[in-house]
């Protein structure tokens, strides 16, 4: 199997994006959910990439990707696509998206269609469908929908404590509560401090700690 290498950040849409680049021959890119980053595909990656050329961008807000204060609209995320896939000469890709990156893959396929050969979206409700279906009990069961819509409260509760904030998430949606666990656990929770630190010590000026999205305009 190949090993996972991270490709240098490149500026892109007006933001720094980080990605990984690994592999050979036809293009797939793959986008994470939420909370997750690129990190999440390590045990694909190394498969595909002995048949495909994988390119497994953190999304805008995630990762070592930055956060700037808006652009989570889907549009503006699909777009943050092309300037990379341009640059590395790629046409069209095979594009896959799970959860958050499934909304993703769905408007770049809407907007981009002619770079799109093969789609696949997974574990995804359309946006739209669940705003127009919420109610108190879908409210409930989704609250972090409209949690991290609140400018910079989630960013001030969740600093110091994104060990709790991401261990709630990954235990509490997986079928085995201790399925990401151990260094896999420990790399979401080191990147989630990282920006913190960065922001703190004058790095990151205008951006915000943590995996998630900046400064509460985000729209899962």
């Amino acid at each position: 199997m190949i090993a996972i290498a991270s490709h240098t950040p490149l500026r892109a849409n007006g933001i720094r994006q980080n990605f990984i680049d690994a592999g050979a021959s036809a293009p797939v890119v793959l986008l994470h959910g939420f909370p997750e980053i690129n990190y999440a595909w390590r045990n694909q990656i190394p498969v595909l990439g002995e048949l495909y050329r994988i390119i497994a961008p953190d999304l805008r807000g995630y990762g070592e990707t930055d956060k700037p204060a808006g652009g989570y609209d889907k549009r503006t995320m699909a777009r943050d696509l092309v300037a990379p896939l341009d640059g590395l000469g790629l046409g069209k890709i095979a594009l896959v998206g799970h959860d958050r990156g499934a909304r993703v893959a769905t408007r770049f396929a809407k907007d981009y269609p002619e770079r799109v050969d093969r789609l696949v979206v997974m574990d995804n409700v359309p946006t739209r469908i669940v705003a127009r279906e919420i109610n108190a009990e879908i409210a409930k069961a989704h609250w972090f929908f409209l949690f991290h819509l609140v400018p910079d409260l989630p960013e001030t509760l969740i600093a110091g404590k994104e060990e709790q904030w991401l261990r709630w998430f990954f235990s509490d949606w997986a079928y085995d509560p201790a399925a990401i666990s151990g260094d896999a656990f420990d790399t979401y929770v080191r990147l989630s401090r990282a920006w913190r630190r960065a922001r703190r010590h004058g790095r990151l000026p205008g951006q915000c700690p943590g995996p998630r999205t900046g400064r509460g305009r985000r729209r899962h």
